[in-house]
């Protein structure tokens, strides 16, 4: 799409026809997201559709980036790297969660994740540790923030205007705008890992299914 100004048209009609052009631009990347959104909280899915995971309330809902998360090589991710994806983040607090807990549960989300196949492209997956923790993420990609007694801290200034801290060891679904909007508690037993994985599976790819409406 060209915004340059046509010599043959006046500054207004010019600068009308661009913000049309954004509008537009913005029309086609947020409809699909907030169809998807329609589809859970809009009660599209009901019976043996309904949502697995648990939805938060609308009060509760946060951003991606209220949260000053961290890469291992010390850089802090940007709003554009935690956006536009859907992604599984899991805040871990290690008095809560020892190693095995951390085995099990990245496992079962690498897994959920590596079932997706092509569909996979789609989402991303991250867990987020304490800063000075010693547990050990494997190959799973992993990141460190700040915690309170109740988990991920809020920075001051947050992109929702809320400043709630989110509570730790759940595993959360991030919406493409950023927005962390389900969770389900994290596995204690291995034995449920199946049904665990097969919820998420399920979740992510009715959420994929409705975005593609738009």
């Amino acid at each position: 799409m060209n915004f340059d100004e046509s010599k043959n048209q006046s500054h207004a009609v010019n600068v009308n026809k661009n913000r049309k052009t954004l509008v537009l631009l913005f029309v086609m990347f947020i409809t699909p997201v907030l169809l998807a959104y329609a589809a859970y909280f809009g009660s599209w899915f009901s019976g043996p559709g309904a949502a697995q995971g648990e939805l938060i309330e609308a009060s509760l809902v946060t951003d991606i980036e209220d949260y000053a998360i961290y890469k291992t090589n010390g850089e802090k991710y940007t709003g554009k790297e935690l956006e536009t994806l859907y992604w599984w983040i899991l805040p871990i607090q290690s008095d809560r969660c020892n190693q095995s807990c951390v085995n099990l549960n990245l496992l079962t989300v690498h897994k959920t994740y590596i079932g997706l196949g092509k569909e996979a492209s789609r989402i991303n997956e991250l867990v987020i540790f304490e800063k000075g923790n010693e547990l050990d993420a494997g190959r799973f990609p992993s990141s460190s923030s700040e915690f309170t007694s109740v988990g991920l801290k809020a920075i001051d200034k947050t992109h929702s205007g809320k400043r709630l801290d989110l509570p730790a060891n759940y595993i959360y679904l991030v919406d493409p705008l950023g927005n962390i909007f389900m969770k389900y508690p994290l596995l204690k037993d291995k034995k449920n890992a199946p049904l665990m994985s097969g919820k998420m599976r399920k979740d992510i790819l009715h959420l994929f299914k409705y975005s593609r409406l738009g």
